[in-house]
């Protein structure tokens, strides 16, 4: 590698060199320990099996294909990126990929190590150099470079004394990801998708959340952008990124994960674990850093209806008057209110979705299709995602309050698989997934359309999505799923 830097510092250019074999057979030493993480070898295993004993395995609803992690010191971070690791505890696979940030060196697209392993106090941990070389050809944006990791950067090495305790054998792949346009994320994913297809893999994002000096701050931003990291829309996610709706220092690693994740098909995201470092210190003011671990899981297809009962006129006062109520708080105090029912049909899981209008108009909008959350939870989780996290909207201001109107769509079925066939517009909800990109209208959003024909639908939705116009007639999936949906006027 050849590197020109400016007299001030900044770096101009870097010139990538072609793997040899003298490259090859190089091994990353460890450059953190001892700083992020202990360098003795039996304190740092009895630290990282501490961690995982601590916490419980998450439950998930479908296989574990992917992490996102953070990377401070273990004394920070450590606890929160185990609740990750142990999602992964017993589970074996072929391959695990690690995407990480680079923060020392400035650079295009990614860098894979071209070496033979990366070495922590727990070892060597080697590198899959088959698996690299393929993934450099496959995608001329992915180089066998030294770029990006050098012995200063933390944020891939922290990761690995994890899954050396998880996992006695296992190979990694290392990739170092640096600044990338969208088009240059959704090419890296899917090179990286089509490496893996066949393989048993785990991925694995490394970041942190907000920086900054403002402890509610950090409490806000990190809400808005673990939202957009589990509606796996990564498009949305990189806009938010690029204009600072989100904040991630591993954020675009983690687009170019999920734009591989999307490829493999349905999947779905869950946030195990968020804290950060003010509440781990214990003190509040001066610098801030938010940590979480997200786990994303393959969706398995349902091709049976499940039905639920409608809910009450009471359970329907009580959902709104909580999504109305935890706009106002979150307003107010920057995070959300503890929700609580006694209402027996407010204790079911199910898909919501909340849209709110101004003056009308479309002011937010966004659900969740299944949730381990109660409805008593998901409703005002869900409201406030609409008012505050909606990409497509700035957020909510105090003086919009009086001028907005909420609508709750409360899922009456599960989300199956169908076809066109079976889909009566203004009945169901759709769902249109192709080639990872994937779109879904409410049953009622035809008939406020003015739509009066299934290719009228399909021809938006497939807009929607990024598709072609007539995307829908050859190879997409189509979910259905039926709604009750109410607005204020319950209320009245």
């Amino acid at each position: 590698m050849s590197v020109k830097w400016h007299a001030a510092g900044f770096l101009l250019s870097v010139i990538l060199l072609p793997a040899c074999s003298a490259l090859h057979a190089q091994i990353r030493k460890p450059g953190v320990a001892g700083q992020f993480y202990p360098a003795d070898p039996s304190q740092l295993r009895a630290e990282i099996e501490g961690f995982l004993k601590q916490t419980s395995a998450a439950a998930l609803p479908g296989d574990l294909v992917g992490l996102s992690v953070s990377h401070a010191g273990y004394p920070y971070s450590g606890a929160t990126a185990a609740a990750g690791f142990k999602a992964a505890a017993g589970k074996e696979y072929d391959l695990i990929v690690v995407l990480a940030p680079s923060h020392q060196e400035y650079f295009r697209g990614g860098s894979i190590y071209p070496g033979e392993a990366y070495d922590t106090p727990l070892g060597n941990l080697p590198i899959d150099h088959d698996a690299a070389v393929q993934l450099a050809r496959k995608c001329d944006l992915f180089k066998l470079s030294m770029i990006g990791h050098g012995d200063k950067e933390h944020s891939l090495e922290v990761q690995l004394p994890f899954l050396q305790v998880l996992f006695k054998k296992c190979r990694i792949l290392p990739l170092e990801i640096g600044d990338c346009s969208w088009d240059e994320c959704e090419t890296m994913g899917k090179a990286l998708a089509a490496l893996l297809k066949g393989r048993k893999s785990l991925m694995v994002a490394s970041t942190d959340l907000y920086h900054g000096y403002s402890y509610s701050a950090c409490k806000e931003s990190d809400a808005a952008t673990l939202a957009a990291f589990t509606r796996l829309d990564p498009r949305s996610l990189w806009t938010g990124l690029h204009n600072a709706t989100y904040q991630a220092c591993g954020g675009l690693p983690v687009v170019v994960m999920q734009v591989a994740l999307n490829q493999r098909g349905a999947c779905g995201a869950r946030v195990l674990a968020r804290t950060n470092s003010n509440d781990v210190t214990g003190e509040r003011g001066g610098y801030v850093v938010g940590y979480a671990a997200v786990a994303y899981y393959l969706q398995e297809k349902n091709m049976n209806k499940i039905t639920y009962a409608p809910l009450s006129i009471a359970a329907q006062k009580e959902l709104m008057r909580l999504a109305k109520e935890s706009i106002k708080y979150y307003l107010m105090h920057g995070a959300l209110p503890e929700s609580h029912s006694t209402n027996p049909e407010l204790q079911e899981r199910r898909g919501v979705f909340v849209t709110i209008t101004k003056d009308g108009d479309l002011r937010g909008c966004i659900g969740m299709h299944e949730s381990d959350k109660p409805l008593y939870q998901l409703v005002p989780d869900r409201a406030v995602a609409a008012a505050f996290d909606d990409p497509r909207f700035m957020p909510l201001q105090a003086e919009e309050l009086d001028r907005i109107k909420i609508k709750v769509s409360v899922y009456l079925s599960n989300v199956y698989e169908a076809t066109l066939d079976d889909f009566v517009m203004g009945k169901h909800g759709i769902i249109l997934m192709k080639g990872g990109r994937g779109a879904t209208y409410l049953p009622e959003v035809p008939l406020e359309a003015g739509w009066r024909s299934k290719e009228e639908e399909m021809t938006s939705l497939c807009r929607k999505a990024g598709l072609p116009p007539d995307g829908w007639k050859q190879g997409a999936q189509i979910y259905l799923y039926e709604t009750q949906v109410f607005d204020e006027s319950v209320l009245q």
